[in-house]
């Protein structure tokens, strides 16, 4: 990442002791903040730990008098130049302008507003609206500013999603831009420290991946406090809000994308996610971030093979069984027989062989895939022209020869359209679990699922009925 010079002042490490000289370099669009302490040095070669390797804040003022404050700031190099300078390099993950702490204590807030593009379609509301024309026909569009939407809320803090927008000030130009911003804003009732804020938004990210099902970005962030504000000629106090220059920005791939979605496109929308449970998702996100890091990068990520794709999902799901099902085979044995309870006794033998067989040491793959596919005997999967009872050992055997190479199962392993379509169905069963997870109601997780398979299922049978036309038409 390439950081251009930004200013040149003098800084001093959590705002005591001794103060340095520096070179600020910044890159906002993609969240480079970099300071070069520069240290004059006629003698010998100064210690690597001169200067601590983390710092909670530098302060500093730039030659011309400004004032700015670099929170979190770790070491990345260290350069001597003999007979001349040490040069010590520090990354920030947070920059503030026009504002020196005093102390680490004083860097809490009780607000943050950050913006996440890429998600307005997601969020289905808009404040520019088509006005009725009956009633308004010089008029081809309408400001109607939307409130915050409250996502979450309990005594700790809320979250809420809102649209800023730009207003044409200047109307005498050839070309007006009107644009809306989707942000987060979550209010603390007490004050928190700028990590706290971070933690709950990357839950709240995360959450709206699994729906939009691409990864997202931080853009803009504002902080807010009560202790940090203009006073005016009457006394009367306005809090400042300060703009933040962070290192959570990434350039991703579509996140302007402005293709209109349909519904089933979203695996559910800001309006559908009310029926959520968020407080039951904090509690498990931490436990399924491999399981959606997996989801997001296999789903999205256009440079990975067919079987890669495959491969993710299937280590999605293992992943997921194992650490949210059963680990041990000693814990899945016990659930089997929890299980196998609602069933008719006379099917109890070939499901218990369906679950378990393989099974010795340990928990195989065929048998986590099992237990997903029988969904508590409450959800029937579409597995398509897959047999439902054979699928499970296909999927095993599939991904054995992709790992393993295997030539002895070469012929068994599932290629081209048919691991396509495998994939898609592993998704979806992943997609019932994720529902799950987020707290949702088991209807909307059964209706949801069979909306999201819908299309596959379309695709195979024009795919099937092409075949068969072409079957027919060379007899």
């Amino acid at each position: 990442m390439k950081v251009n010079l930004s200013a040149t002042g003098f800084w001093k490490i959590n705002n005591t002791g001794k103060e340095y000289t520096g070179d600020l370099y910044l890159n906002k669009d993609k969240g480079g903040i970099v300071l070069y302490i520069r240290i004059p040095n006629n003698g010998p070669m100064m210690g690597y730990l001169e200067l601590p390797l983390e710092i909670p804040f530098i302060t500093g003022s730039t030659i011309n008098g400004a004032k700015i404050s670099l929170v979190n700031c770790s070491r990345i190099s260290t350069k001597s130049r003999i007979g001349t300078e040490e040069v010590f390099g520090y990354k920030a993950q947070f920059m503030f302008n026009g504002v020196n702490f005093n102390k680490e204590e004083e860097i809490k807030f009780s607000k943050m507003n950050i913006s996440i593009p890429g998600i307005i379609q997601w969020g289905d509301v808009s404040n520019y609206v088509r006005p009725d024309l009956d009633k308004r026909g010089d008029s081809l569009i309408d400001l109607k500013i939307v409130e915050p939407i409250e996502i979450f809320s309990n005594e700790v803090y809320s979250i809420s999603y809102y649209l800023t927008f730009s207003d044409p000030f200047y109307l005498m130009k050839e070309e007006l831009t009107l644009k809306q911003t989707p942000h987060l804003i979550i209010e603390a009732q007490s004050m928190q420290k700028l990590e706290w804020f971070m933690k709950i938004a990357d839950q709240m990210k995360r959450l709206i991946e699994i729906a939009v099902g691409i990864p997202l970005s931080y853009d803009s962030m504002i902080v807010e406090s009560p202790d940090i504000y203009y006073e005016f000629e009457d006394y009367e106090k306005h809090i400042r809000p300060l703009e933040v220059i962070h290192a959570y920005k990434h350039a991703l791939k579509g996140e302007n994308n402005d293709k209109r979605l349909i519904k089933h496109d979203y695996l559910f929308s800001l309006s559908e996610l009310k029926q959520a449970n968020f407080s039951q998702w904090q509690e498990v996100s931490a436990i399924m971030e491999p399981i959606i890091e997996l989801y997001i990068d296999s789903l999205y990520n256009q440079n990975l093979s067919v079987s890669r794709h495959f491969m993710n999902m299937v280590q999605a799901l293992e992943t997921y069984h194992s650490r949210r099902v059963a680990y041990s085979l000693h814990d899945y044995k016990e659930r089997l027989e929890k299980l196998l309870e609602v069933r008719p006794e006379a099917l109890r033998k070939q499901d218990r062989k369906f679950l378990l067989n393989g099974c010795r040491n340990f928990v195989v793959l065929r048998s986590r895939l099992a237990d997903l596919l029988l969904a508590y005997y409450r959800f029937i999967f579409h597995t398509g022209e897959f047999k439902f009872i054979e699928f499970p050992q296909l999927i095993a055997k599939t991904r054995n020869y992709y790992t393993h190479y295997n030539q002895k199962l070469e012929d068994k392993a599932l290629k081209g359209e048919d691991l396509l379509t495998a994939f898609h169905i592993l998704r979806n069963i992943l997609e019932f679990y994720l529902l799950k997870e987020l707290g949702f109601k088991e209807n909307f997780i059964h209706e949801r699922t069979r909306e999201r398979i819908k299309p596959i299922i379309t695709s195979n049978d024009i795919r099937n009925a092409d075949k068969r036309k072409h079957e027919k038409k060379y007899k």
